[in-house]
């Protein structure tokens, strides 16, 4: 992050000043702030190199934050953005999501909430423009469509935390956001090879007793029931691939089936299905 450009977009003087202070406390980073949307795209237009991150709140006078982010992918602007909302605003981070922020900070946010989500929109910033489809429903269902970009998993593990009031009881919900993570890597970066012209498809359904998460790519697929188990004999797995010229591999998957209760794969073995139980049976 050393050199890079932050600009904190917030109305409240008191909350925009501790939100410069918070930033700048990561060390090597260039902050400057602005009272509203028209502000920032003014600091924008001044500025001598494009800044990396925008912070910005959602409600503010003149140009809100829905504004801003459209007028900035309007323009191509390269920055990641971070929204700030108020809490209850899933609708309006849902269209922020959609519209391509990265992340979201429900007020007030604390010092360590801040801290990861800037480290995390800089060190996930897409190479190049990754849009992405989403499809959300309030009652228990979302999908996220886009390029094998791991800003696209980023996005989608961001529409996942909209679905914590449903209240995933520990250890499962961790669980399933590991799984959900090997699951998006293997898809990005086995399935369709870092391809952004291929497509990955996030999906997740939350129901009564139970959460089922569907991954698909448009790689070649592979045979899941090929794949030895590497924690029988870990030396050997490593020598088999070595001499096969293959990368390592193999641990992510057996990973996956001890974390959720049931793994199903298509035919083709570009599509998993996995399922985890929330109660005992």
């Amino acid at each position: 992050m050393t050199g890079q450009r932050v600009l904190v977009v917030e109305d409240m003087p008191a909350l925009r000043e501790h939100v410069v202070e918070t930033v700048a406390e990561l060390g090597d980073l260039q902050v400057d702030c602005a009272a509203d949307g028209v502000e920032a795209l003014e600091r924008i237009a001044a500025a001598s190199e494009p800044y990396a991150l925008v912070l910005s709140d959602i409600i503010m006078p003149r140009l809100d934050g829905e504004g801003l982010l459209a007028e900035l992918r309007q323009r191509r602007y390269p920055a990641a953005v971070v929204m700030l909302t108020a809490l209850g605003q899933d609708d309006v981070v849902v269209r922020c999501l959609r519209a391509g922020a990265c992340d979201y900070l429900v007020k007030p946010a604390s010092i360590e909430d801040i801290h990861a989500a800037v480290g995390n929109a800089l060190a996930h910033r897409p190479v190049g423009e990754v849009p992405i489809e989403v499809t959300y429903d309030p009652n228990g269902w979302f999908e996220v469509r886009g390029g094998s970009d791991p800003s696209v998993l980023y996005r989608y593990r961001k529409f996942l935390g909209l679905l914590e009031r449903f209240h995933m009881p520990e250890p499962a919900a961790s669980q399933v956001r590991l799984a959900l993570e090997e699951l998006g890597r293997n898809a990005i970066e086995w399935g369709n090879r870092g391809d952004l012209s291929k497509q990955v498809v996030l999906g997740c359904r939350i129901l009564p007793g139970k959460v089922i998460v569907a991954i698909e790519d448009e790689g070649e697929g592979f045979d899941p029931g090929a794949v030895p188990d590497p924690s029988q004999d870990p030396l050997g797995h490593i020598e088999n691939r070595k001499a096969q010229n293959k990368r390592l591999g193999g641990y992510g998957l057996h990973l996956i089936r001890n974390l959720m209760d049931k793994v199903v794969y298509n035919a083709k073995g570009n599509r998993v299905v996995a399922i985890k139980y929330l109660e005992a049976r």
